[in-house]
């Protein structure tokens, strides 16, 4: 079947529908958008064998036409063609006689002319000025495809670009009903099939978002989306998780992917795993996120999408790394000059002692020798945490029960937290896992802990010891109530010689990680500033 046979044949059917329907205003209307569905045929015809995707030049626009209208049997000339209008001469209709009878069939050939410039260029109106219709000779259109003066002075229709002009919508449809078929069947036939269309479209986006959650959850990564008012339009079954916002999507912690998504729709700004650190009551997590803009159908940005994961585990074990690479350095740095500075200062601190010998008690002499002598005795101590710390000693292990340890650490620190004003409370677990320690080593790590939360409170506080059990770890938490710990003081924590007091040497906590190290443990720390500080005991619990 060739293209002319084909296109009347559909245009009969088409009309013979219109003809039952039609008698009233709509007419016009529905013809233009049966032009317009056949300019639309036309035209993706031409690009599927063109392999053009490209929108049309006015030249191949006018001999788009002009080949249109010629293989239904017309006579379509171009008299005149430029960037602002195109004029059509038709010298023989392709409907032939029947457009005497029905001059309406005219807007069929209005709405394959507008349809077809409005999808082409950026302004469309069809203004016949002369119709074989209406007893002229012959026919002549003007297609105004820029918006001028002279296009908005003159009479004719104005067609926009929309991708569904080809529709009947539903007022139309009613309008069609009231104008002249109150008691057809053809309009309810006509709304049902439409409601049809509409349930089936429902049909198929319930079924696309179903799959779009699918995939998302397998991918085990957080997925939001925003629009580009920025409002969040979508979160994964992951993503509600790690933000923990199953219920409400406008927390405080979505805000700030929100902020990261405004960036990108305002600037273009393309985040790469940005490390986002978000506070939790539990304790801060780490969410390495990047974001892209998303883009409509005509390149234009529609929103943004973030996609992101918790590294948090992998954040802790990166400082961890770095923790044991700093000891390392402090080690080789020990083990090459403690021992060599040891030996003189034994020798300096003999002949101090006899020195003294010459000064009587009480005299300036003698007091600068037993100075110089603590000066000696305290740098020794020093030397001696740095051999500690450089080789601990191997930890005797054995079976233990760290609520009995804990019990002779409230003996020792007892008598300091009432000076101190102190109050210290205990929140035991009912039963502990026995764990394998040497228990010498663990009560140097608790007496540390406890006396530094007590000296932290030097105004008097609460210090509570607190022990639990975790997926087979024993957990013992120690928290004061003191001034905390600034953030980037609390990274420092446990780096060799840090410390913020006037006499401490800064190993203590260093030498307490690495004997927890040792019992394949783990130490670490939360604070806030002004609300105080709680340090984290891990140690494998022994399976019974």
């Amino acid at each position: 079947m060739d293209l002319k046979e084909d296109i009347l044949l559909q245009f009969f059917g088409d009309f013979v529908l219109l003809n039952e329907i039609l008698t009233g205003s709509q007419t016009k209307q529905c013809l233009q958008k049966i032009g317009i569905k056949y300019g639309m045929q036309i035209e993706d015809q031409f690009r599927s064998e063109q392999e053009n995707q490209k929108e049309l030049s006015v030249e191949q626009y006018a001999q788009l036409v002009t080949d249109f209208f010629s293989s239904l049997g017309g006579e379509y000339k171009v008299s005149s063609c430029d960037r602002e209008k195109v004029i059509f001469t038709c010298r023989k209709c392709p409907f032939g006689h029947m457009v005497l009878k029905t001059p309406a069939l005219c807007e069929v050939s209005a709405g394959v002319l507008g349809g077809m410039a409005a999808r082409n260029f950026s302004y469309s109106k069809v203004s016949p000025q002369r119709s074989v219709a209406h007893k002229s000779c012959d026919c002549t259109i003007t297609v105004y495809i820029k918006e001028t003066q002279d296009a908005a002075e003159a009479e004719g229709t104005f067609f926009p670009n929309e991708p569904r002009a080809y529709m009947l919508t539903r007022n139309e449809i009613q309008a069609m009903s009231e104008d002249a078929v109150s008691t057809s069947n053809v309009y309810r036939n006509y709304v049902q099939s439409l409601e049809n269309l509409q349930t089936i479209h429902r049909e198929m986006e319930t079924e696309y978002n179903q799959l779009r959650d699918e995939i998302f959850s397998d991918l085990k990564l957080g997925v939001l989306t925003v629009n580009v008012s920025g409002k969040i339009t979508y979160m994964n079954k992951t993503a509600q998780n790690l933000l923990h916002a199953e219920n409400h999507w406008d927390t405080a912690v979505t805000q700030e992917f929100q902020r990261l998504l405004s960036e990108t729709l305002q600037e273009n700004n393309r985040h790469n795993q940005y490390i986002l650190n978000i506070p939790f009551p539990e304790g801060t997590r780490y969410y390495s996120v990047n974001t892209a803009p998303l883009l409509g159908e005509n390149e234009e940005v529609s929103g943004a999408v973030s996609v992101f994961q918790d590294v948090t585990e992998q954040k802790i074990l990166e400082a961890e790394m770095l923790q044991m690479e700093k000891f390392s350095l402090v080690a080789e740095l020990a083990a090459g000059t403690a021992h060599e500075i040891r030996n003189p200062m034994t020798t300096m601190r003999g002949f101090l002692q006899i020195l003294a010998k010459e000064f009587k008690s009480g005299t300036k002499g003698y007091e600068y020798c037993e100075l110089m002598i603590e000066e000696i005795d305290r740098a020794n101590a020093i030397i001696k945490e740095f051999l500690l710390l450089t080789k601990p000693a191997a930890p005797n292990l054995r079976e233990c029960d760290l609520h009995v340890i804990l019990e002779e650490i409230f003996m020792l620190i007892e008598s300091k937290s009432l000076l101190e004003d102190v109050k210290l409370n205990k929140r035991y677990a009912k039963s502990l896992p026995l764990v394998e320690a040497d228990p010498a080593q663990i009560k140097q790590v608790f007496l540390n802990l406890a006396t530094n939360a007590i000296q932290a409170m030097p105004a008097g506080g609460e210090l509570t010891i607190a022990t639990s059990v975790s997926n087979g770890t024993v957990v013992v938490r120690f928290t004061d109530t003191g001034c905390g710990i600034e953030e980037a003081q609390l990274a420092r924590l446990f780096d060799p010689f840090f410390t913020t007091k006037e006499q401490g040497t800064g190993l203590g906590l260093t030498i307490s990680y690495r004997i927890i190290e040792g019992h394949r443990g783990r130490l670490h720390a939360d604070s806030a500033p002004g609300k105080g500080t709680t340090f984290y005991v891990e140690l494998p619990g022994l399976k019974k």
